[in-house]
């Protein structure tokens, strides 16, 4: 009997370790699943071309997070020169594989400043592409702006319902975000757009 004792207390001592070893494998599968890693880019990628385009010496980045909706790797970036009430982030478009830095300003060009007509003219262009059968009638107003993000409005001609749009510059070229008169999305944040501009925006 005490040999037989003896028996079934290793095996109750590898069944355990057996559990535990199976419990450390479910836990590491678990996590590891929870660790979401862009299809085209690491961190570890996306960071050294952040520091090659955007960082001298004596600058550094915070670690990185990815936006899964613009397919862009945000550094943080601490850089020896930065623009009033700007929060710079460094940018890498995982498609095109470069970065630009994006300053994220909270203050907005006063209004009584004027736009860059090349501006309000490339956006009207966007939108005369978009809407070609309003292309000769199409136009814009800017009401608010910093360097990469603009907000106004549209006018498709009289008599034709107009909108609200927001604008956002990247690789040099403005795109059109939104436009229309439904809900703005607070989602248009990802796109560093200032705080003033989504004052009325509304969760999806």
């Amino acid at each position: 009997m005490l040999y037989f004792g003896r028996n079934s207390f290793t095996i109750k001592n590898m069944n355990r370790k057996i559990l535990a070893t199976l419990a450390l494998i479910i836990v590491t599968v678990a996590l590891s699943g929870c660790q979401t890693t862009p299809s085209g880019m690491t961190q570890a990628e996306a960071q050294k071309i952040a520091e090659a385009t955007c960082i001298k010496g004596g600058e550094s980045l915070k670690p990185g997070d990815y936006n899964d909706n613009t397919k862009t790797w945000w550094f943080d970036a601490n850089l020896n020169a930065t623009k009033p009430g700007c929060k710079p982030a460094c940018v890498v478009m995982e498609e095109t594989k470069t970065a630009e830095v994006n300053w994220r300003c909270t203050g907005l060009i006063p209004s009584e400043e004027p736009v860059n007509s090349e501006v309000s003219e490339a956006i009207r262009q966007l939108f005369a592409v978009k809407y070609p059968e309003f292309a000769k009638t199409v136009s814009v107003k800017i009401n608010q702006h910093d360097e990469n993000h603009v907000r106004g409005s549209v006018s498709f001609g009289e008599g034709e319902p107009g909108g609200i749009f927001l604008a956002v510059k990247q690789d040099g070229t403005w795109k059109i975000v939104h436009d229309g008169n439904s809900g703005i999305p607070c989602e248009l944040s990802s796109y560093g757009f200032p705080a003033e501009m989504l004052t009325d925006c509304s969760a999806s």
